[in-house]
């Protein structure tokens, strides 16, 4: 959410409604994922709000996607910036990607999103931000730590938010 707020306000600075598109965007998108995530796990759909089976992985990062695509749209449909809606179908796609990947493997979610952020930061903010980078190697070793993921799934992760990211701020 922070991410896309920081990065929407500096394409559309001066102005300040780049401000509020990241943070309706983005936020919108977050707090829908995270209502589904505690709903499921009140309703016993899944038994911890990260779920780590297949199934109720799957279909969290299924909701997420329709998450994702659902806010983009209404951006588009409220008239956000071109250029905030470039950046912001990078949710729906990495969204849409981690739930190809969870077919095969338990790909690492978090190292993923930290990944994408700081890759979004670095590009469009400036190569400062890539000092960031070790955050989102703190996150990798946290799910390693955890043992909530293989070095593999960790690795699939990070390079699964960098590429997408990077792929999509160069071909805007």
């Amino acid at each position: 959410m922070i991410a896309g707020s920081a990065v929407s306000w500096h394409n559309t600075w001066p102005r300040y409604d780049g401000l509020l598109w990241g943070l309706c965007g983005s936020g919108s998108w977050a707090l829908l994922c995270v209502a589904v995530t505690f709903a499921g796990t009140r309703l016993g759909w899944w038994h911890a709000h990260v779920p780590s089976r297949r199934r109720p992985r799957l279909a969290l990062l299924s909701v997420s996607v329709v998450a994702a695509a659902a806010v983009w749209l209404l951006c588009e449909r409220l008239g956000a910036p071109a250029s905030l809606l470039g950046l912001g179908s990078t949710a729906p796609w990495l969204a849409a990607l981690l739930l190809a990947c969870t077919w095969v493997s338990n790909v690492s979610l978090h190292t993923s999103a930290a990944t994408a952020s700081v890759t979004l930061h670095a590009l469009e903010l400036g190569p400062a931000w890539t000092l960031l980078y070790p955050l989102a190697g703190a996150v990798g070793w946290s799910r390693l730590h955890l043992r909530a993921h293989t070095p593999r799934q960790v690795l699939a992760g990070a390079v699964l938010g960098t590429v997408c990211v990077a792929l999509i701020s160069s071909s805007r």
